[in-house]
């Protein structure tokens, strides 16, 4: 779930800004940095989350249903269609607002990877929500972590500027990225009180 989504997100971002006539928002670099580093470590550490509470109370799981259910499909959409929607949303603006293209362009990549990293705490569950026990998985924490002091040094070391294509952001644009990347958080949230009443078939 939280890799097909981060990818619907990618997909949705590039094709958009194409269909818009907009410039392209990422590099090859940063799109591959995103794929291979940021969506490495928190990936791996989901894999070892914790058990669910509830998890020995729910029924047992119908053996003829598949993994992509409706929920979870409606979930990844959800999540991808979001990060479209706000990543476009965000580039627009910012070209609009005289910013320079690589400042624009930084701003989209450090935008893409919070919001996954906000994602892979919420698809530790299809159905709990995020707030519950938010920092359980010490791996997926120490994950996060060792990928923002990264994205640190990708954005602030000059010596990166080059390769990677990014720019000196301002606590300004820091702002505004941080609080609309959040803002995946609440859609997905959404997502799931609609899953728990079964506005998208019943959870197997």
């Amino acid at each position: 779930m939280y890799l097909l989504s981060a990818n619907i997100g990618e997909i949705g971002l590039m094709a958009g800004a194409s269909i818009l006539g907009l410039p392209l928002p990422l590099t090859a670099v940063q799109i591959l940095y995103i794929n291979l580093a940021t969506d490495g470590l928190p990936a791996l550490a989901l894999a070892v989350d914790p058990p669910e509470h509830d998890l020995m109370r729910r029924k047992p799981r119908n053996p003829r249903t598949g993994i992509f259910t409706r929920p979870v499909i409606a979930l990844m959409l959800m999540g991808g269609t979001w990060s479209t929607i706000v990543n476009l949303g965000l580039f627009t603006w910012a070209l609009n607002s005289g910013r320079c293209i690589e400042e624009a362009m930084t701003m989209i990549f450090i935008m893409l990877v919070l919001i996954e990293f906000f994602k892979a705490y919420n698809f530790r569950s299809d159905r709990l929500s995020s707030f519950y026990r938010p920092l359980a998985n010490k791996w997926l924490n120490i994950a996060i972590a060792w990928e923002l002091v990264l994205l640190s040094l990708i954005v602030y070391l000059p010596i990166m500027h080059a390769p990677f294509g990014t720019y000196r952001l301002t606590p300004q644009d820091w702002s505004i990225i941080i609080i609309l990347a959040f803002s995946v958080t609440l859609v997905l949230e959404l997502g799931k009180w609609m899953v728990r009443r079964d506005w998208f078939g019943e959870i197997d």
